[in-house]
Formats: structure tokens, C-alpha cells, sequence
């Protein structure tokens, strides 16, 4: 029985752990994955994938470039996720960039942090002109 399970791409569910990396393991090197992968041992290396849990155990070291990340555990590196969850107990010391970021109380996040505003809508108050619509109509004596 290894300490890996894995599904195929196509066949890998989002809602279901495709992968399993125990506490008592440790990966020195790169790791790219597909589907869902939970975290409770060590990666010292780079992790890319698509949904990465990374559990009250788990250690990252290296960057993490995931669509989805919920971390517990602690990742020292820069993170790139679109979705991030920073749930309590975790520690990340990096740089984050996301576009929908969740903290919790109790969790710690040294670095910098870019939450990109693709997603961020402007919203006009029809009731109120603009600052420098009040310059003009003062200036022209209005």
C-alpha cells in the first residue's frame, strides 16, 4: 500500500482528496499536481496544482501556485493562489498574491500582500458630482 492515491486528470473530482502526503513523509523537490491534494508532511520544494490543502501538520517550504489553497499549517515562500484561505493556528512567511482571500483570527501572514483587483467593481453615486466637477462649476462661477 503506498502513500500515495491518485486519480487521472479527467477523472479527478474537486469536491474529493484525489491525493494524500501523511505526516511522516517528507518530499525534497518540485511537486506539480492535478485534482485535490491534503498536506500533513513536509515538501521542501515548489508546489503547483490545483487544490492544495495544506494541513495543522503540513510544512511548505518553497512556493506554492495553486487555483485553490487552504492552509493550516505553515509555508515559508510566496504564495500565487486565486483562491486562499488562511484558516487560525496557520503561518505563512512570503509574499501573498490572490484574488479572494479569507484570514482568520489567530492566523499569521508575515509579508506582503497583493489581492488583485480584476474582480473589484466601482460603484457611481449618481446623487453626488465628482470632486473636480465642484472645481469647475466654482470656477465658472456656477
Amino acid at each position: 500500500m503506498g502513500l500515495f492515491k491518485t486519480s487521472p486528470p479527467e477523472t479527478a473530482d474537486k469536491t474529493t482528496i484525489s491525493s494524500i502526503i501523511g505526516a511522516g513523509m517528507t518530499i525534497t523537490g518540485d511537486l506539480s499536481f492535478s485534482g485535490k491534494l491534503k498536506l500533513e508532511g513536509g515538501i521542501k520544494g515548489d508546489v503547483q496544482g490545483e487544490y492544495l490543502i495544506v494541513g495543522k501538520t503540513g510544512i511548505v517550504t518553497g512556493d506554492i501556485h495553486t487555483e485553490t489553497c487552504i492552509c493550516q499549517g505553515r509555508v515559508v515562500g510566496n504564495i500565487k493562489s486565486r483562491n486562499l484561505s488562511v484558516i487560525k493556528g496557520c503561518r505563512i512567511e512570503g509574499n501573498v498574491e490572490t484574488v479572494n482571500l479569507a484570514v482568520e483570527s489567530g492566523a499569521s501572514l508575515i509579508g506582503e500582500v497583493k489581492v488583485d483587483d480584476k474582480d473589484l467593481r466601482l460603484i457611481k453615486k449618481d446623487s453626488a458630482p465628482a470632486p473636480h466637477e465642484k472645481l469647475a462649476k466654482t470656477a465658472n462661477g456656477a
